[in-house]
C-alpha cells in the first residue's frame, strides 16, 4: 500500500546519500524556469551531505546546463537511461548503447504513418534515443509495428529506445561508480512522475511519486501502484515538500 511522503521515517531519512530526480514534471511544471522552492531544497540536501543528480528524457547538453544551474555533482542520466556520465561536464560512461534501433523503427513508423509522425528538433542533440510527436495515432497502435523496440510515452512526447535500456538499469550500473564505490540501492531515493520512471520505482526501495496531474488517470493510478512514497502536491512543489521533509527529518535525527 502506498504511503504519504509524511511517512518517510527519519531512520529512512538519515540513510539517504543519493537522490535521483526526474525533471520534466517533477523539479519543473513546464518549460525550464527551476523555482526559488526546488533551488533551496536541493541546497538543503547538499548541505546535509546527499548527492544529487539528475536521470530524464531530456538530452545531455539540456541536463549538464541544469545541474550547473543547480549546481549539483551527481550523476546525469539522458535519454531515458541511454546516456549518462558520473557528473556534469566528465567523460561519457560507455552502456553500449546503440541508436540504430531507434532508427529504424523511425524510418518504419513514417513509412506506414507518413501524415502522423515528426520528429523534435532536439534529435539532433541525441545519441541513443528518437523522440516524436504523433498525430492521430495512438501510441498502443504504434507498438504494434515495432517488434523489440521500445516506445515510451513521457506524457509530454514519445521516445523510441533500444529494447533493454532504462533510467533505473543505467542507474543501477552506475552505483559502483559514483564516489567510493559503495553506494547501495537502499542508500538511494529516486523521484519521478510518469511512465518513463516506473523502473527506477521498481528498481528502487525507495521511490518517490510526484504527482503530475497533467497525466491521464490511468498512468497516475499506475504509478500510484509502483510508487513507495507520493507527494501531496505536483510539479515542482510537491519535490520541495517531500525534500523539506527529509531535510527536516534527518535533523530531528540527529
Amino acid at each position: 500500500m502506498n504511503k504519504s511522503y509524511c511517512q518517510i521515517t527519519p531512520e529512512l531519512a538519515g540513510q539517504i546519500q543519493l537522490v535521483m530526480t526526474d525533471v520534466d514534471g517533477t523539479l519543473v511544471s513546464s518549460g525550464d524556469s527551476i523555482s526559488p522552492g526546488v533551488i533551496e531544497a536541493i541546497l538543503r540536501m547538499q548541505e546535509q551531505g546527499i548527492m544529487v543528480g539528475l536521470v530524464s528524457g531530456r538530452t545531455l547538453p539540456e541536463l549538464e546546463s541544469l545541474a550547473s544551474r543547480l549546481n549539483i555533482s551527481g550523476p546525469i542520466i539522458a535519454e531515458n537511461g541511454g546516456v549518462a556520465k558520473l557528473k556534469a561536464n566528465s567523460e561519457l560512461v560507455d552502456l553500449g548503447y546503440s541508436r540504430k534501433p531507434a532508427l529504424e523503427a523511425l524510418e518504419k513508423l513514417r513509412a506506414l504513418f507518413p501524415d502522423a509522425i515528426k520528429e523534435r528538433e532536439d534529435n539532433k542533440d541525441r545519441v541513443v534515443d528518437v523522440v516524436i510527436w504523433s498525430y492521430g495515432v495512438a501510441a498502443e497502435e504504434l507498438r504494434k509495428h515495432l517488434g523489440d523496440t521500445q516506445l515510451l510515452d513521457s506524457g509530454y512526447i514519445l521516445h523510441l529506445l533500444q529494447e533493454g535500456v532504462s533510467k533505473g538499469r543505467t542507474l543501477v550500473r552506475l552505483l559502483g561508480k559514483i564516489g567510493d564505490g559503495n553506494f547501495s540501492p537502499e542508500e538511494v531515493m529516486v523521484f519521478g512522475d510518469s511512465l518513463t520512471d516506473i523502473s527506477l520505482f521498481e528498481l528502487f526501495t525507495h521511490s518517490v511519486l510526484i504527482i503530475n496531474p497533467r497525466l491521464p488517470v490511468e498512468q497516475r493510478e499506475l504509478m500510484q501502484e509502483r510508487a513507495r512514497y507520493v507527494s501531496n502536491l505536483p510539479f515542482d512543489e510537491g519535490f520541495a515538500e517531500v525534500v523539506f521533509h527529509i531535510v527536516k527529518a534527518r535533523v530531528s535525527k540527529v
